[in-house]
């Protein structure tokens, strides 16, 4: 039986929320680690990183507490951790008939859990073991669905969902360092860089197998690379951009479902950008613009899968009944001068519905903050 479309995206946007989830946590986390507690605008940059200064002053003063609290368990951020499990949670509870029991039960307990955490449990002392425990959550439900989701299309789709979202994340986190530096000024302690670039490689799951690859230190040319063109490292953008572009090709030829050419286009473009990157001396100075074109690239490759297979077409209009006129093969129209007009036809193009978008994900976060609203 075909997946239906409703549960492809139900899937696609349950993977990529929890991905969403762990990857704020991780980066919360690291700011927790690295930057300290008693900074007055540490954590302005945060509101840089996801170009939500304008929309966070709307209702907030800038503030450390104000902003852990914005990307933690405000509800009305659509991009905080709290509204990514909630939706997350959603997502799965449509999808109740077609995702296992274990799958269920754990979402459902873990974001229980998320939404049981008081103010005390994002404070200064205890904000590191709240996002440890988050990302561990979100792992959990990542680990259960890869253990346990059938290998049919469902599962192409929760891979999709995952894979983009993490080579979006991955490319915000090689971003943190323009981002503190545009809301904080530079840093007047060069001994701070190596151990930030170590911190970024922790954070994103790598300090052990880049110093077991790479001989030299970590500097942010090596980092950079690393993250970006690492084709074995599952968080590495290059990776990421390799198992889109297997699940398409999978979704095309294994399952016969023609229009992810579309899909596939997109993601060429994403993946020939990525040779050419991996050729440039200077991608490290260039790290900024390059990560807004993976973001840009990723909006559009997610708007043709949207379009591909989440977005309803009416079936096309009755045609009128033909005559035996109109249904003679050209080699007889050619006999007959009379009959060169009626062979025309007479059915409209076929119409695409604008108004099917799925409850399942919530709009309005910023650019920066959600690559598939676009």
């Amino acid at each position: 039986m075909r997946l239906l479309s409703r549960n492809a995206e139900a899937l696609f946007w349950l993977a990529r929320y929890l991905e969403r989830g762990a990857s704020l946590a991780r980066v919360i986390e690291m700011q927790s680690s690295f930057g300290g507690q008693d900074q007055e605008n540490g954590w302005n940059w945060l509101l840089t990183l996801y170009a939500d200064e304008a929309r966070f002053k709307e209702k907030h003063e800038v503030s450390s507490p104000s902003i852990i609290g914005f990307y933690v368990s405000e509800m009305a951020n659509g991009g905080s951790i709290r509204s990514s499990i909630h939706w997350a949670r959603e997502n799965a509870r449509a999808l109740r008939p077609f995702i296992p029991l274990e799958m269920w039960v754990q979402l459902n307990a873990f974001h229980t859990a998320v939404e049981a955490y008081t103010a005390e449990d994002i404070s200064p002392a205890e904000l590191p073991r709240t996002c440890a425990e988050i990302r561990a959550g979100c792992l959990a439900q990542i680990g259960i669905a890869e253990s346990t989701l059938f290998r049919d299309e469902g599962y192409l789709f929760f891979k999709l969902g995952m894979m983009i979202e993490r080579a979006d994340q991955t490319s915000r986190l090689l971003d943190v360092k323009f981002a503190q530096v545009t809301a904080n000024g530079p840093s007047v302690d060069p001994a701070n860089e190596f151990v930030f670039w170590t911190t970024i490689l922790r954070t994103a799951a790598a300090y052990q197998v880049f110093h077991r690859l790479e001989t030299g230190s970590a500097n942010p040319d090596r980092v950079a690379r690393f993250l970006i063109l690492n084709p074995s490292h599952p968080r590495s953008i290059g990776f990421c951009v390799r198992e889109i572009s297997e699940a398409l090709h999978q979704l095309r030829g294994g399952f016969h479902l023609s229009r992810a050419s579309s899909a596939l286009e997109a993601c060429e473009v994403l993946m020939e950008g990525m040779q050419t990157a991996g050729t440039d001396p200077k991608l490290s100075s260039r790290l900024h613009v390059f990560n807004d074109w993976v973001q840009g690239s990723l909006m559009t490759l997610t708007s043709a899968i949207q379009q591909a297979f989440f977005v309803a077409t009416a079936p096309p209009e009755p045609r009128e009944p033909r005559t035996q006129e109109q249904t003679q093969s050209p080699q007889s129209q050619t006999q007959s001068t009379s009959s060169e007009s009626a062979t025309q036809s007479t059915s409209p193009p076929t119409q695409t519905r604008n108004d099917t978008k799925s409850p399942s994900k919530p709009r309005g976060a910023s650019k920066k903050q959600d690559p598939s609203q676009s």
